[in-house]
């Protein structure tokens, strides 16, 4: 069977994040302050919010899904997993200060990955589920809310949102790296 180029990208979003970040952290000039981490919160509570609705699926290697999504952060915009992480994103660069062709090359690459990711999603969503997801999208943008279609918290499952615990992991690591490079500039 043939992969796409999206699903490589898709099944190895992780592990490029991760070496990316590296990258950053090499060519930083981290800024350690007591309201920093207070930037990674929002990106935090909107990817725990989405993980609360659409559950495991989130960590598979391949684009799938159990169900149709429509609650919490899913009535306001198509993709709360992508808008946590651009917030994340802009967090991470916000604490470690690369040098401006890696934040600008950061930014570009970011939203190029997620709008061919969200295309992607979209494709495979409306294979599997019709009309039903074309009405959907006609009453749901993919990224910028257009109007409340509550309830925003009905049927969040807690047990699920926990699975969120990887992501706060991989903040606290780059927080420490961070540190540690504050503390050290000379070692990297």
């Amino acid at each position: 069977m043939k992969v796409s180029f999206v699903q490589i990208l898709f099944r190895t979003r992780s592990v490029l994040a991760t070496l990316w970040v590296l990258l950053l952290l090499v060519f930083s000039a981290p800024l350690i302050t007591w309201w920093a981490p207070l930037l990674f919160l929002p990106g935090l509570g909107i990817r725990f919010w989405a993980a609360g609705f659409i559950g495991p699926v989130s960590r598979r290697s391949k684009i799938s899904s159990d169900h149709l999504t429509t609650r919490g952060p899913y009535s306001l915009f198509r993709h709360p997993l992508y808008i946590g992480n651009a917030l994340l994103v802009v967090a991470g660069l916000t604490l470690l200060r690369p040098h401006w062709i890696l934040t600008v090359v950061t930014v570009v690459v970011f939203v190029v990955l997620y709008i061919l990711l969200a295309r992607a999603e979209e494709r495979k969503f409306i294979d599997r589920y019709g009309s039903e997801y074309s009405t959907y999208r006609k009453r749901v943008t993919p990224f910028f809310p257009r109007k409340y279609e509550g309830p925003l918290f009905k049927g969040f499952n807690f047990r699920w949102a926990l699975a969120e615990y990887q992501t706060w992991i991989v903040i606290g690591i780059l927080w420490g790296l961070a540190f540690v490079r504050t503390l050290l500039p000379g070692l990297v």
